[in-house]
């Protein structure tokens, strides 16, 4: 009988640390029980997370802090949760006052919350799309910037392409897609 924290975050700017240190000092779990991840959360489909699913084992439990660091999408998040069932693997979600979703009562508690995290996640994809839509009316808008390792790859391209070779040998040549090359170019 052991006990994991499984901790999450999805973009660079937030921080994992505090997360972490709250749930391993709340519950007095070892970091060598902790799965934490910097990643998206509208898949289950991520390194951390599957090395736990691969670990738990029958009378274990996981801890998240909150449902959204399971993930926002609602029949992924209650697959999961009938898996950890059937194995017998408690989950404890922290902010739903240490509710073990594996119960009946936590079950209808998680339906009703995992609906409403997938419909947060429609709604930030909503107002990105208008305000992207806005940004293009105002000219604002250039779409997302090369990284500078995609930048430096379609100069030697560009390189490449002025010594002789195509630009879809050139792209092949340096590791880039013909289509970001010609984005390059007409940038």
């Amino acid at each position: 009988m052991t006990t994991y924290i499984y901790a999450r975050v999805s973009t660079d700017g937030q921080k994992l640390k505090p997360q972490v240190d709250y749930l391993c000092d709340k519950y007095d779990v070892p970091v060598d029980n902790l799965f934490a991840e910097n990643f998206s959360g509208k898949s289950l489909d991520r390194p951390a997370f599957a090395s736990l699913c691969e670990t738990v084992k029958a009378s274990d439990t996981i801890i998240v802090q909150d449902l959204s660091r399971l993930g926002r999408n609602t029949t992924e998040v209650l697959n999961f949760i009938d898996d950890m069932t059937n194995r017998n693997v408690s989950l404890i979600v922290d902010d739903l006052g240490r509710i073990d979703v594996t119960s009946a009562t936590g079950k209808m508690v998680i339906t009703t919350l995992a609906a409403v995290a997938t419909m947060q996640r429609e709604q930030i994809l909503e107002k990105q799309v208008i305000g992207i839509a806005k940004a293009r009316e105002e000219g604002k808008y250039k779409g997302r910037r090369q990284s500078p390792e995609t930048v430096k790859k379609c100069q030697r391209a560009l390189d490449l392409v002025n010594s002789g070779l195509s630009k879809e040998e050139s792209a092949r040549a340096v590791g880039v897609g013909v289509a970001t090359l010609y984005r390059f170019i007409k940038s």
